[in-house]
């Protein structure tokens, strides 16, 4: 895996902070696995907001309402 150096400005408490809690020779992974699962989350969320406006624009659709209906005959569990 490629890597990059990076310059970064935090507060200092957050710094003293983590460099109480982490030693020093784990900070860059700790950091890369933070930002990695704070991207993944952003993607999820953005994800999450495409999917509940295609549902919503979906809802909107006359015509695929009826259609959803006219299948509705061969539901056989009856989903609610």
């Amino acid at each position: 895996m490629e890597q990059i150096r990076v310059n970064l400005t935090l507060e200092k408490e957050i710094w003293i902070s983590f460099g109480e809690l982490v030693p020093n020779r784990k900070k860059s992974k700790i950091i890369n696995q933070l930002l990695n699962q704070e991207i993944k989350k952003i993607n999820r969320q953005d994800e999450e907001r495409l999917l509940a406006s295609a549902f919503q624009e979906a809802a909107k659709d006359k015509n695929r309402l009826k259609e959803i209906d006219e299948w509705g005959s061969l539901d056989i569990e009856r989903w609610d």
